[in-house]
């Protein structure tokens, strides 16, 4: 089968690339930058925002994995985000229709679920995205991109929507300094701290995709999470792995305040985060957990368990140098 990617040179679209490979399919990748250099693949320059490149790119496919997008906590980069994620996916989807594809897979995120306060309630892919007043583009963006996807699917697009929590694994080079793993290992937080989101292992993303692609029902959507995970217990379990001892201590909500600051700090030293200070207050009281069942039961989805994303993160980060 022959398959385009967008966002071929993203840490997802090159897992994708490799996996597609090895199933014997062709792949062309969609870049707007350098070519990731996948043995076997046709890179292709194209961007979301010309629709005329995405045409070409598409044409004579049998499927289109529309990976690309912008993830940023950052306001200034809001315009960007709607740009790249909402009217990216229109021009994609469009495209996609124009050029005859047989199958559109759409990688959104679990961002685009909504948020929940309660560690007991797990998110569906029925629960009513409630995340608008958050004032946070990532999210509705992604839900909006979602929207777009929908219309599509309206208008004869054969089209199906995943959900993937938040990806840990080995050669994330765009985002290595954000990778949680390492961020644990490099301050050795001294507090646990509440809150918690779904993680999932990039290989097992790609699993889900290739499922999808392959079983899904069109117009479905379907969560990819992987394990909920506390992130006190993300502590635990990478702390585990290096072999030292975790905190037992919460750091107080009330003090959520101090640990902004140290964000800012941080920002100001040089480390470039994802995550803002008014998003670390947030999001210790949130517990993004999703129920995967609807991808188990419908694709035969498998994931492993996060731990062995943890390792592989830290034994890649230790690879390049990036932490000692």
């Amino acid at each position: 089968m022959r398959t385009v990617i967008t966002g071929g040179a993203g840490f997802l679209g090159q897992k994708l690339a490799h996996a597609l490979l090895a199933e014997g399919h062709r792949v062309r990748l969609l870049t707007r930058g350098k070519d990731p250099g996948i043995p076997g693949a046709e890179p292709m320059a194209g961007d979301l925002a010309d629709p005329a490149s995405l045409v070409r790119a598409f044409d004579g496919c049998d499927a289109v994995f529309h990976t690309a997008g912008l993830v940023s906590y950052n306001p200034e980069k809001d315009a960007l985000m709607h740009a790249t994620n909402v009217m990216g996916t229109r021009n994609a989807v469009d495209a996609a229709r124009r050029a005859g594809v047989g199958r559109f897979v759409h990688t959104s995120s679990t961002a685009a679920i909504g948020i929940n306060y309660d560690p007991d309630r797990l998110m569906d892919e029925t629960s009513p995205f409630n995340a608008q007043s958050l004032g946070m583009a990532y999210f509705t963006t992604k839900w909006e991109a979602e929207e777009e996807v929908r219309k599509g699917v309206a208008a004869g697009l054969d089209a199906v929507i995943l959900n993937p929590g938040s990806l840990l694994g080995a050669g994330d080079t765009r985002r290595y300094e954000q990778a949680y793993p390492g961020l644990i290992y490099r301050f050795h937080p001294r507090l646990l701290v509440h809150g918690g989101i779904c993680f999932v292992d990039v290989n097992d993303a790609v699993a889900g995709h290739l499922l999808a692609w392959k079983k899904g029902r069109t117009g479905e959507r379907y969560i990819l999470g992987g394990e909920n995970l506390s992130f006190a217990d993300l502590i635990r379990r990478t702390n585990a792995i290096i072999g030292r001892e975790s905190p037992r201590a919460y750091l107080p909500l009330s003090l959520m305040g101090v640990a902004a600051s140290a964000i800012r700090i941080l920002q100001k030293c040089g480390l470039h985060l994802h995550i803002t200070p008014e998003l670390v207050k947030q999001v210790c009281t949130w517990y993004l957990y999703v129920d995967s069942g609807k991808a188990r039961r419908e694709l035969g989805w498998r994931p492993q368990p996060i731990d062995r994303a943890i390792r592989e993160t830290l034994d890649w980060l230790k690879g390049i140098g990036r932490i000692h």
